[in-house]
């Protein structure tokens, strides 16, 4: 998962460890960025953002002065709700599968351009599978993140993990060694006038691979580039997002240095604006992984000595993020990114462009094993998703990609398949006993389960059906579309930071809507007094169903449900919840 499962499981506890580790120090810079209009009966709290221990509480009228001081930029009418994998270069492009991606209520697209795919032998490239995938995006009204990875073996210079020849790819963003290594002529000059100056008229450096490649394929999939040329888009239509590879903060992805990743980000983002000065270069998302847990910071603080760094946006205009399995991670995440930004003086957008959980109890999930770890229940799944959502939007995150439309094949590799079964086919190992070069189970991610002709999983009794985080995902890109953040708050414990309920409120400028989601933190039933803001409210439910509800003496009383997801390591003592009790979405109209 995280860039197509492929690096899930690996470094994910040590994220979590890492979340226990600082649950007492983060949780009182809880995120709360905007608010309006003043509510000035409830209570909010700023997050750390000039240090020291305890954030001050203010009314909402008061908050609203620092939050302009604080924030350099708009809200933008925002988030975006996109989808990974809705259509990609390796998958046969289809109209059906767009209307499901449709039906998520999702407008963009994630999914990779392979380099090792294109420039199949030296200077030699291939578009046609990804010229496929392009057109598809553009005809079905999809606007495209697309991520540049993958380096050819024949211009292989260095590879930290040991290359197995008999190394399976897992999942479809996944690398094998070779092709995660650094690429030859990556610290050669950008440029043929032998500098990295960007410039009108300048042409690259035929030596530099990666600068070719970056080159060619902007210049091939922008508005008004070759393809769009060639097939007659209309005007604007095409590829203007970039992503410089998927999460280099794992070995598996990025089998090379800090450095060199920081080298090829730049390298990237100069050759794609010369190639199209509107590009938009996102920094490759990021697992998170615990032991590389400052790799943006890192990365920021080698810029802070390259002279042109400054002038050139510090080669990136937007920060991705990835997040799966403990839902306020994808809050921390996104604050720790900002935290990051304006240590450096700049206010970019951050995007958590991969979020989820796979689901344990529905093929191809070891349906089995009810505490099999980082999974969750298929309703679960569906909270977890609403939950990322709140906590991401909170924090200022300005677009969420839900990964993704179907299974894949997760972290497995490709060609693993099985009937269902109640663990029957498993060896002592977690292989099939008729097959060990296959595990016996898989990620259940997707919104909807694979097709009979997917490369995995084609055994599901139901093909294409969807599953409850599908009605989850609609929630979120109905009622958290347009908003920016308004409060957020903890009742229940000493102070508003540290009690067993999550408030998290957002608003609606156009509507001058409220919307708040509510949740039980921990494994105990919790009631939430909400305090109304109107005569009636709209209360919605991961299901989908919605019911009017009227405050009692200018409250909403709510029946929290606690917590059921601790599927953590086993020898996690005392295990911690990832995911929050079912959560509630209150909808009200300012008056």
């Amino acid at each position: 998962m995280n860039g197509a499962n492929g690096s899930f499981l690996a470094g994910r506890w040590r994220a979590a460890l890492f979340w226990l580790l600082l649950l007492a120090g983060s949780l009182m810079a809880a995120a709360s960025q905007e608010a309006r209009p003043a509510e000035t009966s409830e209570q909010l709290y700023l997050p750390l953002v000039a240090g020291g221990n305890q954030p001050p509480l203010l009314t909402a009228q008061a908050y609203l002065p620092i939050v302009a001081a604080y924030r350099t930029r708009p809200f933008p009418t925002g988030p975006i709700h996109g989808v990974n994998f809705i259509n990609s270069a390796e998958d046969p492009v289809s109209a059906a599968q767009y209307a499901l991606g449709r039906s998520t209520g999702a407008t963009w697209n994630r999914w990779p351009i392979y380099w090792f795919n294109v420039e199949t032998s030296p200077g030699q490239f291939n578009w046609t599978a990804v010229d496929q995938a392009a057109s598809g995006d553009v005809t079905e009204q999809f606007q495209t993140n697309a991520i540049l990875l993958g380096t050819p073996p024949f211009y292989t210079t260095s590879a930290a993990r040991e290359i197995d020849e008999n190394e399976q790819r897992a999942g479809p963003l996944a690398l094998l060694a070779p092709e995660a290594a650094t690429p030859a002529g990556l610290y050669l000059p950008i440029f043929s006038d032998g500098s990295d100056q960007p410039g009108p008229g300048k042409s690259i450096n035929p030596e530099n691979k990666w600068a070719l490649f970056v080159y060619a394929a902007v210049n091939r999939y922008k508005p008004g580039g070759v393809l769009a040329q060639a097939q007659g888009w209309p005007d604007g239509a095409g590829i203007t997002h970039w992503e410089m590879w998927n999460e280099p903060d794992l070995d598996i992805f990025w089998n090379s240095s800090l450095p060199d990743y920081a080298r090829l980000l730049k390298v990237g983002y100069l050759v794609a604006r010369q190639a199209d000065p509107q590009a938009v270069v996102l920094f490759g998302g990021l697992a998170n992984d615990f032991e590389k847990l400052n790799y943006y910071r890192n990365v920021l603080a080698l810029y802070a000595q390259d002279s042109l760094a400054a002038t050139q946006n510090y080669y990136h205009d937007i920060l991705a993020t990835h997040n799966y399995s403990n839902s306020w991670q994808s809050w921390y995440h996104v604050y720790r990114a900002k935290n990051a930004m304006r240590d450096y003086g700049f206010d970019k957008p951050v995007w958590l462009n991969e979020h989820g959980v796979p689901a344990w109890n529905d093929y191809p999930g070891p349906v089995w094993d009810g505490s099999s770890t980082w999974r969750a229940t298929m309703d679960e799944q569906a909270n977890y998703l609403i939950q990322s959502a709140f906590y991401a939007i909170s924090a200022g995150a300005e677009a969420l990609f839900h990964f993704q439309l179907f299974d894949g094949c997760g972290n497995q590799p490709r060609g693993t398949d099985f009937p269902p079964h109640q663990g029957e086919l498993c060896d002592a190992n977690g292989r099939l006993i008729t097959n060990p070069a296959f595990p016996c189970a898989g990620d259940a991610n997707g919104l909807f389960r694979n097709p009979p002709t997917a490369a995995c999983f084609t055994q599901h009794p139901a093909p294409v059906s969807a599953r409850p985080n599908l009605v989850a995902q609609q929630l979120v890109a109905t009622h958290l579309r347009e908003v920016e953040p308004l409060w957020r708050l903890r009742p229940g414990g000493t102070t508003p930071y540290d009690g067993p309920q999550e408030w998290i409120a957002l608003y609606r400028p156009a509507t001058r809507e409220r919307i708040v989601g509510l949740w039980a933190r921990f494994g105990q039933v919790e009631t939430a007094v909400l305090p109304a803001i109107g005569s009636s409210a709209q209360l919605i439910t991961p299901n989908g169903q919605v019911q009017i509800i009227t405050p009692v003496n200018g409250h909403y009383t709510l029946t929290l449900p606690g917590a059921t997801n601790q599927n953590v390591p086993p020898d996690w003592d005392p295990p911690i919840y990832l995911i929050g009790g079912r959560p509630y979405i209150v909808v009200e109209q300012y008056p």
